[in-house]
């Protein structure tokens, strides 16, 4: 059932979508200490636990963009683990790829794929690095919640670009779209800090500023936000540049005899 919004609640999910559209618009570019050693580190840790460096390179620079989001959250929340970067690191690319595999509803299958291309994601390889924040006071229920939470952000961009020339159906989509992940990646982790946004109430914040994203469309109409962003960053051509997203490909997981995530216990429950 939908929750019915008092006045003052529904004005004040406006503003604050509006504040966000604005900061999308006109993104404040803090470059983050953890991008610049992303790759090092990336590298690092597959080489240490032994995973496929590939499975990084294939989501790009969106990883990289996701880290200062999950260090707000790290930052405001009650999680226990020591907040280091290569913690950081690891977190957010076991997330990511658990959140790609439940997203493309990848079946069991060999380590090809359909084209006959070596799989660089891997059940195998979450596992590892599963394991390896465990040890390091990380467990699965800490990861559950993030992939919980990218699930709420990637729902929330769908329905922001909805009717749009831009051709974004989710957050895997968006990490194609360099012009549209940095400043959205970077308007969400300044959103999630000044509103004191954990892990466990993002969702809700986002179903609310979704709220106040459809009154603004009702009052300001599509083009509106189109033209916005299209000239906020420079976009030219109202989307069109952005109606081919860079495919990604569809890698199977290798996965027994398993369907989907929940049968196959990648994340256990806690």
């Amino acid at each position: 059932m939908s929750k019915i919004l008092k006045y003052k609640d529904y004005s004040l999910s406006e503003e604050r979508a509006l504040e966000l559209i604005q900061n999308i618009c006109k993104p404040q570019m803090n470059e983050s200490k953890l991008w610049s050693n992303f790759e090092s580190i990336a590298a690092k840790l597959s080489k240490d636990l032994k995973f496929n460096f590939a499975l990084v390179v294939t989501f790009g620079t969106g990883i990289k963009f996701m880290l200062p989001v999950v260090n707000r959250f790290i930052q405001n929340g009650t999680l226990n683990f020591e907040m280091n970067e290569e913690n950081i690191i690891l977190l957010t690319i076991v997330v990511v790829s658990i959140f790609y595999l439940e997203e493309t509803a990848n079946k069991a299958g060999d380590e090809l794929n359909a084209e006959g291309e070596k799989s660089e994601v891997t059940k195998r390889d979450c596992q590892t690095m599963l394991e390896e924040l465990k040890m390091r006071g990380i467990g699965q229920g800490i990861v559950k919640k993030f992939v919980s939470a990218f699930n709420d952000i990637s729902k929330f961009f769908k329905m922001l670009f909805r009717g749009t020339p831009y051709v974004v159906n989710g957050l895997l989509d968006m990490f194609g779209y360099t012009a549209l992940m940095v400043p959205c990646m970077n308007a969400l982790s300044a959103f999630i800090g000044k509103y004191d946004m954990t892990i466990e109430t993002i969702g809700a914040n986002l179903l609310s500023l979704g709220v106040g994203v459809g009154a603004l469309l009702a009052k300001q109409g599509v083009v509106w936000l189109v033209k916005s962003i299209s000239n906020g960053l420079g976009i030219k051509g109202l989307g069109k540049d952005l109606e081919k997203p860079i495919e990604m490909r569809p890698f199977d997981i290798v996965d027994g005899e398993t369907d989907n995530l929940d049968k196959s216990k990648l994340i256990k429950e806690q």
